[in-house]
C-alpha cells in the first residue's frame, strides 16, 4: 500500500498540473493523435500479418497428421499462439511508440512554449514599465488637488512632472508599435543605394550635443564610402539607438568611438565605449523586449526596446549585430551589412 502511494502521488500531481496547463493538455492531445495513427497502422498491419501467417501455417500442416482432429487441434493451437504473440508484440510496440510520441509532441510544442513564456514575460515587463509613470502622474495630481493654497511654482512642477511621465509612456508605446510593425513586416520598405559611412557621420554629428552634455568624448573614423541597399530612416534609427545606449551608460570623461569601413564584402560599423559594461549572464537577453540589466535599470532612461528595434532593422537589411562586453570594461558593438559596389 505504501509503495502504491509512493508512485500514485507524483502521478496525481502530474495529472492535476496537466488539467491547468494549456500546453500540457495540448501535448497530451497531440500524443493521443500520434498514438491513434500508430494504432490504426499497427492493427491493419497485424491483421494482415496474422491472416497471412495463419494461412501459411494451415497450408504447411495440412496432411502431416494421421487424424484430422489432431491436425485441426495443432493448427488451432499454433494460430492461437501466433495471435497471442502478435498481440503482445503490438502492445509493446504501441507502448514504446506512445512514449516516443509524448517526447515528440513535447519537441513539437517547445517553440510555442518558448513564445508563450516570452509573451508572459513581456506582459509582466510592460505592466511594470507602465505602472511607475502612472503612479507618478497620479501622485502629482492627487497632491495638487489636496493643496489648499495653490502655488503657481509648485503647480507648474507637478504638471511638468506629469507631462514628463506622459512623454515617457508615449515613447514606450511608440517603440512598441515600431517593434510590432518590424516583426510583422508591416513597414513599407523602399531600399535605395546608401553611403552608410556618410549616414553614420551625420548621426554622430547630431548626437555631439548629448555627448557634450554628458561630458563624453564622441568621435568617428570612417572610410570615404561604404555603400549598401537600405532604408535611410530605419538605418539612422538603428545607429542612433546603438550610439545612444553607449552614451547613456558611459560615465563622464569616458569615450565612445565609432568606426565605419568595408572588409571582405561587408560593411562593418563598430561602436566602442568605456561604459559600465554588461554582465555575461545578461548578454544573451539584451535583444529581448523591455529587458534591461539591473545596473541599467538603476540608472534609468530608455524604454528597454532600443536593441530589440535595432536587431529587427538589422535583420530586415540582411545584417547582424554582435556585442562583446565586460562589466567595468566597456562594450563593443559590431554591426555588419552586405556591401555593394
Amino acid at each position: 500500500m505504501a509503495t502504491m502511494k509512493k508512485y500514485w502521488k507524483p502521478f496525481a500531481e502530474w495529472a492535476t498540473a496537466s488539467r491547468h496547463s494549456v500546453l500540457q493538455r495540448a501535448r497530451l492531445k497531440l500524443t493521443g493523435l500520434y498514438v491513434g495513427i500508430i494504432a490504426v497502422i499497427l492493427v491493419a498491419f497485424s491483421v494482415t500479418l496474422y491472416y497471412a501467417l495463419a494461412k501459411n501455417v494451415r497450408n504447411n500442416l495440412e496432411g502431416n497428421f494421421s487424424s484430422e482432429q489432431t491436425q485441426e487441434l495443432v493448427i488451432t493451437k499454433t494460430t492461437d499462439e501466433l495471435q497471442t504473440s502478435i498481440f503482445f508484440i503490438d502492445a509493446l510496440v504501441l507502448l514504446v511508440l506512445g512514449g516516443f510520441s509524448y517526447f515528440l509532441a513535447g519537441k513539437t510544442l517547445k517553440p510555442i512554449q518558448h513564445a508563450m513564456e516570452q509573451q508572459k514575460q513581456f506582459t509582466a515587463d510592460a505592466s511594470h514599465e507602465l505602472r511607475t509613470p502612472l503612479a507618478v502622474i497620479r501622485t502629482n495630481l492627487e497632491v495638487a488637488l489636496r493643496e489648499k493654497e495653490w502655488n503657481n511654482e509648485k503647480g507648474r512642477m507637478r504638471i511638468a512632472g506629469a507631462i514628463n511621465e506622459v512623454q515617457s509612456m508615449t515613447k514606450l508605446t511608440e517603440d512598441l508599435l515600431t517593434l510590432s510593425k518590424l516583426e510583422s513586416g508591416e513597414t513599407t520598405r523602399s531600399f535605395l543605394k546608401i553611403n552608410v559611412a556618410k549616414l553614420v557621420e551625420e548621426v554622430v554629428t547630431k548626437m555631439q550635443g548629448i555627448a557634450t552634455e554628458r561630458n563624453v568624448q564622441l568621435s568617428i573614423e570612417r572610410s570615404d564610402t561604404a555603400w549598401m541597399y537600405g532604408e535611410a530612416g530605419a538605418l539612422e534609427r538603428l545607429i542612433m539607438n546603438i550610439i545612444s545606449n553607449a552614451l547613456h551608460f558611459t560615465p563622464a570623461n569616458g569615450y565612445v568611438r565609432v568606426a565605419v569601413y568595408t572588409h571582405d564584402g561587408k560593411i562593418m560599423i563598430r561602436v566602442h565605449d568605456t561604459g559600465i559594461g554588461i554582465a555575461k549572464e545578461d548578454l544573451p537577453h539584451v535583444y529581448e523586449r523591455l529587458y534591461r540589466a539591473d545596473k541599467a535599470r538603476e540608472q534609468g532612461g530608455g524604454t528597454g526596446l532600443g536593441l530589440a528595434i535595432a536587431q529587427e532593422i538589422a535583420h530586415t537589411h540582411h545584417g547582424a549585430i554582435h556585442i562583446e562586453s565586460e562589466p567595468g570594461k566597456g562594450t563593443l558593438v559590431i554591426i555588419t551589412f552586405p556591401a555593394v559596389m
